[in-house]
């Protein structure tokens, strides 16, 4: 016992010292920039885009700051990396897999600067804030953490402050699945609102999870890069305290999880921990009744959270990917020249509008070929009807002190158009929402699946329909970063009315690769892919025979399982602030495990 106690002593005396300077970067990342919640009020400089329906005014609460605090943290670990290398002499040390991150990240700073609209993708936009500094951040992020935590004893204090910012989150989590959200407390408006603290509306009903992360979709992306961690980190330890809370954080995550009714979160998660079973399945099999007790833990979360909520989870399960023909009688409105002409089902109606020597409006109706439609004055004289099936519509003329013109009801919606309001220009514009005049041009259509299916995927099918044709557009350096708002078709008023996006302003596309190609360049995001691709092959070839025996590969492969889980989910969610700064910690830690293991593996093998 002696011997064993002096061992142990010697052990921990060779134990390399981290320095809390060092990993304050990272912890900043994992934990506490996720929970920075604050009320910032500014100017959108969108009113200058005749498309935008929103306030020139906004206010924002989980992105703007956290923007500020990830710079900050970036240009410390670019300081730090300096410091380490020509200050305290350590090795350089590089791993080709960054080549393509490195190529991504000079691909984003060009975009920005070539950018026609430069100001927003360095300075960030609208419900977004991610410029080309944070953009750029994610790849300092992942080399860093590479960089720093590739020994043992980092990776464990490093994580060991992860998990206390995990059980901050899980705490306020815990609060919304249990409908006394904490952020709706007295205490917790004052915490998020400048004097004097108002009271605020949520966008979310009670009961439903949302955490500090912006939008309940993200709560998807944090659960899946988190439990596998935890549930790895079960293993690692034999201490039952220690298994308890690790267990204890998983299952508290898995049921916000299902709070947040991110329904692609919940599947990729399965996918995440199934895969993570394959490669540790020896470890999980030894260890069966854990095993058997987390799965049992899952299914009935779910089922408790399905039951508590009138069976939303299943509900919302089964219309995941709806895939029901669309069919919209209305198929376009053009404001051209001459006419409105508006497409119907299979006919044509063609808007002709003058004034006569009184003042007052006369209108020629006539469909596609030619032919004369008729129309005769509704019953209480307040509107026009078209004598025609074809055209089952009213309309009449409009005269406001803010608009002078003719509105056009058609199933129930009023359009309005005008070709009296440019001076020394007679030809026909549509009157937007915030009170713009603007064009409606032809759409360009996209894969037929999605032009029949703007529902598909909780009615993202419209957004991918009408964000794949920029790809033309944009193929070499994109739109610039945070400008896809910008590039994306707002205008198109019909589509949005039919997709069911009539009064948003698509700012995003659900799609991280999407998003990454329209905005930086189809090249830009083939670095990515090449990035995330790389290191998953070489996590595959490490990970699949490995015999798990101490604390770093069952780290490594839980990192590997959370990885390819928010790559599965970035095809139905956007790059944010709130949660990819963990994914990128989170990858390098995972190259950094990665690169020692192939050491180890090297030196075993040559010895």
């Amino acid at each position: 016992m002696a011997v064993y106690t002096n061992l142990n002593k010697n052990l921990k005396k060779n134990e390399k010292k981290v320095s809390i300077s060092i990993i304050l970067p990272i912890i900043a990342v994992l934990a506490v920039i996720p929970l920075i919640t604050y009320k910032y009020e500014y100017y959108t400089h969108l009113e200058t885009f005749d498309w935008y329906r929103g306030n020139p005014q906004a206010a924002d609460f989980f992105l703007h700051y956290k923007t500020i605090a990830l710079i900050i943290v970036s240009i410390y670990m670019v300081l730090a990396i300096i410091y380490m290398v020509w200050g305290e002499e350590r090795k350089f040390v590089w791993d080709k897999k960054f080549i393509p991150l490195a190529v991504y990240a000079v691909i984003t700073l060009v975009s920005a600067i070539a950018s026609k609209n430069s100001y927003f993708s360095f300075n960030g936009i609208y419900e977004q804030f991610e410029p080309v500094w944070i953009l750029m951040g994610y790849a300092v992020i992942a080399y860093y953490c590479f960089y720093v935590l590739r020994d043992e004893t980092t990776v464990k204090h490093t994580i060991r402050w992860f998990i206390a910012g995990i059980s901050v989150m899980a705490a306020l989590g815990l609060s919304q699945v249990f409908k006394c959200d904490f952020l709706r407390s007295d205490l917790g408006m004052k915490l998020i609102t400048p004097p004097p603290h108002e009271k605020l509306a949520f966008n979310f009903e009670l009961g439903r999870s949302y955490l500090t992360l912006y939008n309940p979709n993200y709560v998807g992306y944090y659960a899946t890069l988190i439990v596998p961690l935890l549930i790895a980190l079960v293993f690692t330890t034999k201490k039952l305290w220690h298994r308890i809370g690790y267990a204890f954080l998983a299952a508290s995550l898995v049921l916000i999880l299902f709070s947040s009714q991110s329904r692609a979160g919940i599947v990729i998660i399965i996918i995440s921990l199934f895969i993570m079973l394959l490669c540790m399945r020896k470890v999980f099999i030894k260890n069966w009744k854990i095993t058997a007790a987390a799965i049992a833990v899952f299914i009935i979360g779910f089922i408790g959270i399905n039951m508590a909520n009138q069976n939303i989870l299943f509900t919302r399960m089964k219309s995941m990917f709806s895939t029901a023909d669309e069919v919209h009688a209305l198929k376009s409105i053009l404001t051209n020249d001459d006419n409105v002409t508006i497409n119907y089902n299979d006919a044509s109606l063609i808007f002709k509008t003058s004034l006569d020597e009184t003042g007052a409006d006369v209108f020629e109706l006539s469909d596609g070929s030619g032919a004369i439609v008729n129309y005769a004055l509704s019953e209480d004289n307040t509107a026009y009807v078209i004598q025609d099936e074809r055209f089952p519509f009213t309309f009449a003329p409009v005269r406001t002190d803010g608009f002078n013109g003719f509105e056009i009801t058609i199933e129930g919606k009023q359009w309005y158009f005008s070709n009296l309001m440019k001076e020394n220009d007679t030809s026909y514009y549509v009157l937007g929402n915030s009170m713009s005049l603007f064009k409606l041009t032809e759409q360009e259509k996209s894969i037929r699946f999605l032009e029949n299916h703007y529902h598909f995927a909780n009615m993202r099918g419209y957004i991918w329909a009408r964000t794949i044709p920029l790809l033309k557009e944009y193929f070499l350096l994109g739109s610039g970063p945070d400008t896809f708002v910008i590039a994306f078709p707002n205008h198109d008023l019909v589509g949005l009315y039919n997709s069911g996006h009539e009064n948003e302003t698509i700012t995003k596309p659900h799609c991280m690769y999407l998003q990454t190609a329209v905005q930086t360049g189809v090249p830009s995001l083939i670095a990515l892919l090449v990035f995330y691709i790389w290191y998953l092959i070489s996590s595959i070839k490490l990970y699949w025979k490995h015999s798990y025996e101490g604390y770093m590969p069952k780290i490594g492969v839980a990192i590997f399982a959370s990885c390819i889980g928010y790559m599965i989910l970035a095809l139905t969610n956007d790059s944010c602030v709130t949660t990819s700064p963990i994914f990128y910690a989170l990858i390098g830690m995972g190259l950094g495990i990665n690169y020692n293991l192939k050491k180890e593996q090297r030196k075993n093998a040559s010895s």
